[in-house]
């Protein structure tokens, strides 16, 4: 990462922090699914918020990817990728804020987001430490659980309210 002047060991912090953070949501979408549902809520807000900022005002930064990235996606991001970088990450900010939005639902709007960000952690894996791997695969091994086990219910409605009354 030329473009941010920042010091190693806070990156290795980050890159802790961030699987720790993501082993932490697997635990929470199985006992506190509700807490689960906001971290990623906020974390794939913030991810749209910071994508789509970035690839508007230094989208040449996207380029460092490849860096840690496996060679195909290297080769991608340095050719391809290049050319198209604002529109490219523009929908994958959209997409990222529509995983985030589907948090707050249920039913099969939730399944889908889960699933979609299920697809997302997956693909952006290949990209290895600037995407925190294996933080991604931790993560989407807790979307899959969400979407498996608390798609029924609201973020605001404890699965117990179901029970004691279905006809909420």
């Amino acid at each position: 990462m030329d473009h941010f002047l920042l010091n190693p060991f806070f990156l290795v912090a980050v890159y802790v922090g961030a699987n720790l953070l993501a082993l932490l949501s697997i635990w929470a979408s199985v006992k506190h699914p509700q807490f689960a549902r906001l971290f990623f809520l906020l974390l794939f807000g913030w991810a749209c918020w910071l994508n789509s900022s970035m690839s508007v005002e230094t989208p040449w930064v996207y380029q460092d990817y490849a860096d840690s990235s496996v060679p195909i996606y290297k080769r991608f991001i340095l050719g391809a990728f290049e050319a198209i970088v604002t529109p490219m990450v523009l929908f994958i900010a959209a997409s990222q804020g529509v995983i985030a939005l589907s948090m707050l639902l249920k039913g099969k709007l939730f399944r889908y987001g889960c699933w979609a960000g299920i697809v997302f952690c997956v693909a952006v894996s290949p990209i290895g430490s600037y995407a925190a791997f294996p933080a991604t695969l931790f993560m989407a091994v807790a979307l899959f659980l969400l979407q498996r086990n608390h798609a029924q219910t609201f973020i605001w409605e404890r699965e117990e309210q179901k029970l004691v009354n279905p006809a909420l």
